[in-house]
């Protein structure tokens, strides 16, 4: 476990997750629509809207990778 995450979980910005193993594949799911959906826009020469999608792929990839090992994000705001 790197340090960084050491620290995120420290910091509660990231925490243990029970259910997340069963989640994984809906996000997993959720980011294969959003890429597919960012190269349409892509191809229709929607480019922000591409960016947007893309980035939102790699967001529900990403909690899909932290769901798999039982972790989930916690957003906090000041």
């Amino acid at each position: 476990m790197s340090q960084e995450f050491k620290r995120c979980l420290k910091q509660g910005k990231i925490k243990h997750f029970t259910p997340g193993p069963k989640l994984a594949y809906k996000e997993l799911r959720l980011a294969k629509e959003d890429l597919d959906t960012s190269f349409k826009s892509l191809s229709e020469r929607n480019y922000k809207w591409s960016i947007i999608q893309s980035y939102y792929s790699m967001f529900h990839s990403a909690r899909a990778l932290l769901y798999s090992e039982g972790y989930r994000e916690k957003s906090t705001f000041v």
